[in-house]
């Protein structure tokens, strides 16, 4: 954490903070709780000028002592995107990989099938499209490859398994601490956030 500080001001990202500081209380050999312990020392005491901003898929793995007053300014929970949100990132990306038009009535059908996908599914789905079309051609790859491509990813939702290929996701229990919605970080109040996704 010397190393961020040395560079303030400066943000530090850490992304899935669960995944590194998971099993702080039954870590044999004391290093994740060593870690943690050093990590919320830092956290509490640093005056150097880090805007921490970390990611969680699961919060309930987190340790207690990390979601307390003084450590992270805020929590907020980012949901998947919802249709309309899918559209336009699908659009997003056909653009970018594709050099010709695709049909509206595709577009609404790969909308349907991607419930249930984070903004990188749904890349990595028209990404598979795009390899597809430098292959044989943009006007060459079949409507039913572009199906198929979005039905092949398996999705990055952390809670459950989809019921079925392009069906409602299974539900996505909420922290009840947790404030719902999108929201853009606040300056006026400090420099650590924890956004949930």
């Amino acid at each position: 954490m010397t190393f961020r500080a040395a560079q303030a001001p400066c943000v530090l990202w850490i992304d899935e903070i669960e995944k590194g500081l998971a099993g702080s209380g039954s870590d044999s050999t004391g290093v994740t709780t060593r870690l943690v312990g050093q990590f919320l020392y830092w956290l509490q005491e640093s005056r150097a000028r880090v805007f921490v901003v970390a990611t969680a898929n699961d919060t309930r793995s987190l340790p207690p002592e990390l979601l307390r007053s003084g450590r992270f300014d805020d929590m907020f929970f980012v949901d998947l995107p919802d249709p309309e949100e899918r559209r336009e990132i699908i659009d997003i990306y056909l653009r970018k990989y594709l050099r010709t038009a695709v049909p509206e009535h595709v577009v609404e059908e790969l909308v349907g099938i991607s419930e249930g996908f984070a903004g990188s599914d749904l890349q990595s789905a028209v990404a598979e499209i795009g390899y597809e079309a430098i292959r044989v051609g943009d006007a060459n790859v079949p409507v039913e490859y572009y199906y198929s491509a979005f039905r092949n990813v398996v999705p990055a939702v952390p809670f459950g398994a989809r019921t079925n290929r392009g069906g409602p996701p299974a539900a996505r229990p909420r922290d009840p601490g947790v404030r719902s919605g999108r929201k853009t970080a606040d300056r006026s109040t400090g420099s650590r956030r924890v956004v949930l996704g």
